[in-house]
């Protein structure tokens, strides 16, 4: 094989590699990607006479795969626990002041902050009575179709924090341990009080 038979075949593998260069950092979509929440807590927000609401938040990291970013058009929670299956997507961000969410840019470096949710059936009474939680974060992308789903968690909420009469200072608060790769719970109050609902050795 001479070198005029070469110097084409390199041309092409040139071009292949620049277009593909190209694509990856410039023109590729890439989806919405969200980092294992650092911890969740649950607990109830009471508003004027209404009854109150069920509230979960959680810190996490929503960062983008792809160069130019998403937009988010909307964040929720699919909520399940036995037979029920509830849509929390009244969702508020913010780490000090708290914002409704109506479209939030993710871009490849990320974006850290808090994120509220509350059921979207404001007038029933969402009750985090004792039992296994199951929360999946569902993100709808502009341009896209279908919902993208970031990540499914477990948490064991036990049947003496939130009884009949709903305490408005209670909450329950699950760390995340990445030596055990689970939740570490407390239930916290307002007063300050901590106490430790799962043990660190167990």
């Amino acid at each position: 094989m001479t070198l005029a038979d070469v110097s084409p075949i390199v041309s092409v593998v040139a071009l292949a590699v620049s277009l593909f260069t190209l694509w990856f950092t410039a023109l590729r979509r890439g989806t919405v990607r969200s980092t294992h929440p650092s911890f969740i807590a649950i607990r109830y927000d009471f508003v004027g006479k209404k009854a109150p609401q069920a509230k979960i938040f959680f810190r996490s990291l929503l960062y983008s795969t792809g160069k130019r970013g998403q937009v988010v058009e909307s964040l929720f929670l699919r909520v399940r626990e036995g037979s029920r299956q509830v849509e929390f997507s009244f969702w508020g961000l913010g780490d000090k002041d708290l914002i409704r969410g109506s479209g939030l840019f993710v871009p490849e470096t990320g974006v850290a902050t808090n994120h509220h949710f509350n059921p979207i059936d404001a007038e029933t009474l969402f009750l985090f009575s004792g039992g296994t939680y199951s929360l999946e974060l569902v993100a709808k992308l502009v341009g896209r179709e279908s919902p993208v789903s970031l990540w499914r968690v477990a948490i064991e909420v036990p049947a003496e924090v939130f009884g009949p009469t709903i305490a408005r200072e209670r909450a329950i608060f699950y760390s995340w341990s990445p030596e055990q790769s689970s939740y570490v719970a407390s239930s916290e109050s307002r007063s300050g009080s901590v106490h430790a609902l799962s043990d660190p050795q167990a």
